[in-house]
């Protein structure tokens, strides 16, 4: 689980967040990323249009190689706007619910193939499931799954 927080002890209601295609952004900043990379694409692409225009004999490979230039000068405006525009909000991890990891195992388990049998997954994956604090979650269900179905014998 994450929260969002606003940087530098900003209100969240107050802050100037946006949600575009669902993630938050701050309006000012998208705006500027917005304005260097059309002026960035657009003037590549107006430049190569030019030269390739001159250089080229074919218009249509002209407009290929153009676009191309283009396409690239919005990739490049793209790191140019990562790197001068810093994060300005923090993600913090929560501390896992027991209960809900639970719950989602649970969910799991009534499924029409259950869970399976962690002894069944490999080796690297058991690790994982170790490393995020899931591997006893998963072992308890498997118990429970034992336990039903010894006593259903």
């Amino acid at each position: 689980m994450s929260r969002v927080r606003p940087h530098r002890g900003k209100d969240p209601e107050k802050a100037p967040y946006l949600e575009v295609w669902g993630d938050t952004v701050v309006g000012k900043s998208l705006g500027i990323s917005v304005l260097i990379g059309s002026v960035m694409g657009a003037a590549a692409l107006l430049g190569a249009t030019a030269l390739f225009e001159r250089v080229v004999a074919d218009p249509a490979l002209a407009n290929a190689y153009s676009l191309l230039v283009g396409i690239v000068a919005c990739l490049l405006a793209g790191v140019v706007c990562g790197s001068f525009i810093k994060p300005s909000r923090i993600v913090e991890l929560a501390a896992p619910d027991p209960a809900a990891i639970d719950e989602v195992i649970e969910v799991m388990r009534e499924q029409r193939h259950g869970l399976g049998v962690l002894a069944d997954i490999p080796e690297a994956a058991r690790a994982e499931l170790k490393e995020l604090g899931l591997y006893e979650h998963f072992a308890a269900a498997e118990a429970k799954d034992q336990a039903e179905e010894d006593a259903q014998k």
